[in-house]
């Protein structure tokens, strides 16, 4: 059990890298020695803490993928549906479903309690309730967690070696925005100020990312009224430059207005920002996004969530297994049953036996490459945002340091090994398309049966054969093989559109999908099919923030309503806003050949 606890490992490893004793790390959290047994393995740990705990040492929970089973499916079933009904400032659905969570947990986790008035909170802030009875009630939960420590304390955090939980954060990030909406400017901005200074220095960028860009939009917007215009345009610069490294869109056109407006700039320099600006706009409301969220909610704080006892089932499936022999030496064929349908949890050991039967770690968690060495995980993180930047010739070193430091990998690290070198290899040109093709289809039947695709409707695909199966859609047209991807796609397609929990905790996934389906279809002459899927993908991208993949699936959607003018179904004015929208995204996120090939396409084929 200990030597298959990779999230208890993951905790340790994490709080003896930040430095943190355990009576630091579990202050306010759970008790010390709660810890110890989490952290060898003898005690589970509710997904909520494990999230806190994480936090606490610094590291975004958004890095793995979540099994859970029945102890917490249905708490987190009902929070999805909560945390929608609080966004729609809906009281009336959200009443009943917080006593529901309330009689659920309240025996539980004391997160929860906290969780709840926070919830409270958000759903009297977006009914414009009572602001001292708001304030009131984030004070109440600040102190589950923080007894002795106030809220007015974030700067002083890093000095102590102190994280705080997303939920820590956000009670205090919404203390200084009702501050500001109670009209204490001052005391507001000097509030945005220190949750600005905490992220630059205290959090991971993972979270940074999502959390940073309001709160520098609400105090730019301070410095602006308060002509402060020199602090404003500084701190637009450094939102942006956060985006950029991340690829994300959170006020990006909100900050590009505030450079155009207020920078000194040239004036062709200013016409292009002009046109950028425009083409976010377009975006914005072609697809009915809120241009200006604010993000109180990162809802599970994973990439994705899965439920054991589905992923068991479906994975005995195709691999053949009859109840009776999955079940043989682990336990009795009623109770395989019972836990397939979600409806007993079972035994740790039993439930990582029968994971592991299915082909799975046998972990409740599963990182990036499966590896049972935390101290990896960084280095494979490194590698993944390089090649997300098409920066092979950068990544192919580090891959060849996390091969030498892995010569006795299981199958899932030898998996991920021979799909990442593959990717530098063909992005630097030293490998043809069949020659990548053959190293990722090697690396996919590591772990995926070889049945007839119709079985594959059946399997639960981990996150690791979701990017092999894109990565292979790239050089599948050169081997023959497009129409067959097609069909593999469509069904991991669906299979995210029927996952239990909403598409936005498999963003990563059902977004890369959808551009690849996307672009298979329009180059095989499919348009009308390209083109509804691109817009699915897009959807979710504009919603999610994410720039990079949004860039390309805008311009496959744009080049897909190109190849129909001539049926007349599509004209220039429709088909011009896709493509001018991805050199947009380009300009600020791409690089420089890709600008260079959408601008002279625009010139060729738009103003000409």
């Amino acid at each position: 059990m200990r030597k298959n606890n990779h999230i208890g490992k993951l905790i340790g490893y994490e709080r003896t890298r930040a430095g943190l004793q355990m009576e630091e790390l579990c202050a306010g959290l759970c008790s010390r020695s709660f810890l110890v047994r989490v952290e060898n393995g003898s005690r589970n740990c509710e997904k909520i803490l494990t999230d806190a705990l994480l936090q606490r040492a610094g590291v975004s929970a958004d890095k793995f993928v979540y099994m859970i089973n029945t102890e917490e499916q249905d708490w987190l079933l009902l929070r999805e549906k909560l945390i929608s009904a609080v966004d729609a400032g809906d009281e009336e659905r959200a009443a009943p479903l917080m006593e529901q969570y309330h009689e659920m947990t309240e025996n539980h986790c004391k997160l929860h309690r906290q969780l709840l008035l926070l919830l409270k909170v958000m759903l009297s802030w977006k009914n414009n309730g009572n602001k001292a009875e708001m304030q009131s009630r984030l004070r109440e939960a600040w102190r589950i967690t923080m007894t002795g420590t106030a809220m007015e304390k974030i700067p002083d955090m890093h000095a102590e070696n102190k994280h705080l939980t997303l939920t820590e954060f956000v009670l205090v990030m919404m203390h200084y925005r009702i501050l500001e909406e109670q009209e204490k400017i001052k005391e507001a901005a000097e509030g945005y100020k220190k949750l600005l200074r905490y992220l630059e220095i205290s959090s991971d960028e993972e979270d940074r990312v999502k959390l940073y860009p309001q709160i520098a939009y609400r105090l730019a917007k301070i410095y602006l009224e308060q002509k402060q215009v020199a602090e404003a345009v500084a701190l637009a610069e450094k939102a942006i430059e956060l985006l950029k490294v991340r690829g994300r869109l959170f006020y990006l056109r909100q900050f590009l207005e505030i450079l155009c407006t207020y920078k000194e700039l040239e004036a062709e320099e200013k016409l292009e920002l002009e046109e950028i600006i425009a083409s976010l706009k377009w975006l914005y409301k072609r697809y009915e996004v809120e241009e200006e969220p604010w993000t109180w909610s990162i809802p599970f704080g994973m990439a994705e969530v899965e439920l054991g006892g589905n992923l068991i089932r479906a994975r005995r499936k195709v691999l053949g297994l009859s109840q009776e022999e999955l079940s043989e030496g682990i336990c009795d064929p009623v109770s395989i049953s019972r836990i397939e349908c979600c409806k007993v949890a079972p035994k740790r050991e039993i439930y990582r036996k029968l994971l592991e039967r299915v082909g799975m770690t046998g972990s409740r968690f599963e990182n990036v490459v499966q590896m049972e060495q935390p101290e990896l995980m960084e280095l494979a993180m490194r590698i993944g945002i390089l090649l997300s930047h098409t920066k092979g010739e950068e990544a192919e070193p580090l891959i060849a340091e996390l091969e030498q430091k892995m010569k006795h990998a299981g199958k899932f690290a030898r998996q991920y090994l021979l799909n990442v070198k593959a990717i530098a290899l063909y992005d630097q040109e030293k490998i043809t398309a069949e020659e990548h093709t053959a190293m990722q289809e090697e690396a996919l039947y590591m772990t995926l049966p070889q049945v007839d695709l119709e079985k594959l409707a059946e399997w639960s695909f981990s996150r690791l054969e979701v990017n092999i199966i894109n990565m292979l859609s790239y050089s599948c047209e050169a081997t023959g093989k497009a129409e067959e991807m097609i069909e593999l796609l469509q069904i991991i397609r669906r299979q995210y559109e029927n996952k239990p929990f909403a598409l936005e905790h498999y963003v990563v996934g059902y977004e890369l999908t959808m551009r690849n389906l996307g672009n298979l279809l329009g180059n095989c002459g499919r348009y009308k099919e390209a083109i509804e899927i691109a817009d699915k993908g897009i959807r979710l991208g504009v919603q999610a923030g994410r720039g990079v993949i949004l860039s390309t699936a805008l311009y496959d959607c744009g080049w897909d309503m190109e190849q129909m003018w001539k049926t007349g179904q599509y004209t220039k004015k429709e088909s011009l806003p896709y493509v001018k929208a991805s050199y947009a995204l380009n300009c600020i996120l791409g690089i420089e050949s890709v600008q260079e090939f959408l601008k002279e396409h625009i010139h060729n084929l738009y103003l000409n």
